[in-house]
């Protein structure tokens, strides 16, 4: 009897015994799936769907609470329709607990344009406010940048706080450059402009605002190559990059530790496939060793992915920035580490 009702209901509807396999499905059932009764019922419902599909789980909870249950947008992927949501009733037989009735209800095109327009919302509100956010930024950097150069006319006689007025206007044009690049990105208008670097120059920049922030404790080693060439880079991302790794470096030394910078040109060291596949030394060396604690060895081989990280409380983005734009830069990177010793090389090309 109850056979004949089903029939007559226009939504799919199949009946599942406890083993999972298929007593009965009406015949929208058989369009939902794609396949005849005849080849549907007597067969395991996994025969039609992917082994981790979520209808699975929703029968076994069904079977333990013995109460029906509703999910809405559910994945139920078969064989012949995957990627499909649909709103699905899970209900145990009243006079059979161990059969369940499982009926299907698509979802309107309404509704999943509407879940479109959400997600088309969030995502211009997020690059509003991300807008925003580097409009105002702006403003006070601005000032920072305005008051420094005041400050450092009024102390041109003492050399020590001129220096350090000139790493705070610096500074504030780096950060600003790098909210323009993120307003770059955010408008798909992302161009990387490089010149010729005295990379010297840039190292000891980067080592001056370590000193003065996070890196006081630390002994600073300069083992440079005086006739080093110039590297073709980005600027203000190469001090990013530099000063990701001498933070890392500092994190990860005790006080009164010690981290070497060292330069060096070495024409057999690296050799890199450049996207026309041909090879290409890469001869100008950056070296920033620290004699700390070391990084995991189980950590190595990913530890420039996102959201990797030694650190209790670390976030795993700067390496991963620090390869990106590397990359960015046609140069590569990479670590050796044990403890007590971890040496970060990256690698540049020699463009004239």
């Amino acid at each position: 009897m109850f056979n004949i009702i089903l029939n007559e209901l226009r939504t799919p509807v199949f009946l599942v015994n406890k083993e999972n396999k298929i007593d009965y499905i009406n015949s929208i059932g058989e369009e939902f799936f794609g396949i005849s009764s005849n080849l549907i019922i007597g067969k395991f419902i996994n025969d039609f769907i992917p082994n981790d599909s979520p209808i699975l789980s929703l029968l076994k909870r069904v079977r333990k609470t013995k109460s029906g249950l509703t999910e809405e947008s559910l994945d139920f992927s078969t064989i012949n329709f995957p990627n499909r949501k649909v709103r699905v009733h899970v209900v145990p037989l009243s006079f059979d607990s161990n059969q369940i009735i499982v009926q299907i209800s698509q979802l309107a095109l309404s509704e999943m344009f509407q879940s479109q327009r959400i997600n088309t919302k969030i995502s211009k509100s997020f690059s509003t406010m991300v807008d925003m956010l580097m409009h105002e930024l702006k403003n006070p950097l601005a000032g920072i940048k305005g008051a420094s150069q005041l400050i450092e006319s009024d102390l041109k006689n003492n050399s020590n706080l001129s220096e350090l007025t000139q790493l705070i206007t610096i500074e504030s044009e780096r950060i600003i450059s790098l909210l323009d690049r993120m307003e770059h990105i955010s408008n798909n208008n992302l161009k990387l402009e490089c010149e010729y670097i005295n990379i010297h120059e840039i190292l000891n920049h980067c080592r001056k605002v370590a000193q003065n922030s996070f890196g006081a404790q630390v002994d600073y080693i300069d083992d440079y190559d005086p006739s080093l060439p110039k590297l073709f880079a980005n600027k203000n991302l190469l001090i990013q990059i530099i000063l990701n790794l001498l933070k890392n470096s500092s994190e990860a030394s005790s006080f009164n530790g010690k981290i070497k910078i060292k330069t060096s040109f070495n024409s057999t060291k690296i050799t890199s496939f450049t996207k026309e596949d041909s090879p290409t030394t890469l001869p100008l060396q950056i070296e920033v060793i620290d004699y700390g604690i070391g990084i995991p060895s189980h950590m190595l081989s990913n530890i420039f992915d996102p959201f990797i990280s030694s650190k209790k409380d670390g976030k795993g983005l700067g390496l991963s920035i620090v390869a990106s734009g590397l990359e960015e830069m046609s140069a590569v990177i990479n670590v050796t580490s044990e403890p007590g010793f971890t040496n970060f090389c990256i690698n540049f090309p020699l463009i004239k």
